[in-house]
């Protein structure tokens, strides 16, 4: 699946919903995708754009697969959504052992949301939580396999 129809399916499952900042969930997930720079991979671009849609709709990863979204795209999709009761450390660490080509999508694609998050976020206390975890996800880039 191209990038063009992975944006395609994120439109659809988001519609015009917004954050609780106001903002498009459809634009903060090109704006990860955009973060992740031009060299990133169709996976990683892909898995970027759809992140959120089982966390921030009623879409599941088995939708997504039934949409034509690649096996790849939706196992990072499937390890990028916090489950419940899960802590958010627990989360990160999880999401840093994560093996193979999807554990390293999914860390790539964390990574730039961090990075987004950081810039934008007005909370002092978000802002504390992001910068403390991208070294752990940054340093898990180059040591999982």
């Amino acid at each position: 699946m191209d990038f063009a129809s992975a944006a395609g399916i994120a439109a659809h499952a988001y519609g015009a919903r917004r954050d609780s900042s106001g903002r498009l969930l459809l634009a903060e997930a090109v704006n990860v995708a955009q973060a992740l720079g031009s060299g990133a991979t169709e996976a990683a671009l892909n898995s970027a754009v759809l992140y959120g849609v089982p966390q921030n709709t009623i879409w599941t990863v088995d939708d997504l697969a039934r949409m034509g979204v690649d096996s790849v795209v939706c196992e990072v999709v499937d390890l990028l959504k916090h489950e419940r009761g899960e802590t958010y450390m627990d989360f990160v660490r999880r999401v840093c052992a994560a093996p193979g080509l999807s554990g390293e999508t999914a860390r790539l694609v964390m990574v730039a949301d961090l990075r987004i998050g950081i810039a934008r976020t007005d909370s002092d206390a978000l802002r504390e939580r992001y910068e403390s975890s991208l070294p752990l996800v940054r340093s898990a880039l180059a040591t999982v396999s």
